[in-house]
């Protein structure tokens, strides 16, 4: 497993429309590696603001090569190199009862029943408190637990676009905060796997890095 950061340049017309489009950076990181890998294992991925930087991060289950997403989004005139970890030796020693500094970028939604019975239709949480009430029912599930003030929302925004013929509106809410680990099992399966919805679209990668001592 591997944890990688590639620094975008917002300098760029190219940069500029894929991120208002994810469609383009979905496709964008699934070409970064083999065919046969890509259909094996979905990456999951996010972009992270840093002060005034901008970053694409992907998780994935091989090493990466992103020399295309610097020609088209980063500083290739200058030699750039995107930096690629294992993430073996975190995973292999996630164990109950660790608490762990967080950061999830998510699709928070909820499914209404139509009167018919059919499949519910899908709406986005949109206030605070719901998103916030949304990854508190879902932690015990990914084996993990939330205190009340552990955590919060740092960033929100919704995100319009096309796919083919339809019109996509996303809602993302990016959590960081602490958490505690109840279930191992569950927890690496929410670490590898994500959480939520929109996968496709830069939601559900979830990270974790060790408290300050």
């Amino acid at each position: 497993m591997y944890l990688s950061r590639i620094a975008l340049n917002t300098r760029r017309k190219n940069t500029m429309t894929a991120l208002a489009s994810p469609e383009i950076l979905h496709a964008a990181v699934e070409g970064s590696f083999p065919p046969d890998e890509s259909a094996e294992r979905r990456s999951l991925w996010r972009i992270d603001r840093m002060d005034t930087a901008l970053y694409l991060l992907v998780f994935s289950g091989g090493k990466p090569d992103f020399t295309h997403i610097i020609e088209q989004f980063g500083w290739p005139e200058n030699g750039q190199k995107w930096e690629s970890k294992s993430y073996d030796p975190l995973i292999e020693h996630i164990e109950t009862g660790q608490r762990w500094h967080f950061r999830l970028r998510a699709n928070p939604v909820h499914s209404v029943k139509r009167q018919s019975g059919n499949r519910g239709k899908i709406y986005a949480h949109v206030t605070v408190r719901q998103q916030e009430q949304w990854l508190s029912d879902r932690a015990e599930s990914h084996g993990f637990n939330l205190q009340k003030d552990s955590f919060r929302v740092v960033q929100r925004e919704v995100r319009q676009f096309r796919r083919k013929d339809n019109k996509i509106t996303l809602s993302m809410a990016t959590f960081e905060g602490i958490l505690t680990v109840t279930d191992n099992s569950l927890f690496l399966n929410a670490l590898t796997c994500g959480i939520g919805r929109a996968k496709a679209y830069g939601c559900g990668l979830l990270t974790i890095a060790a408290l300050p001592s």
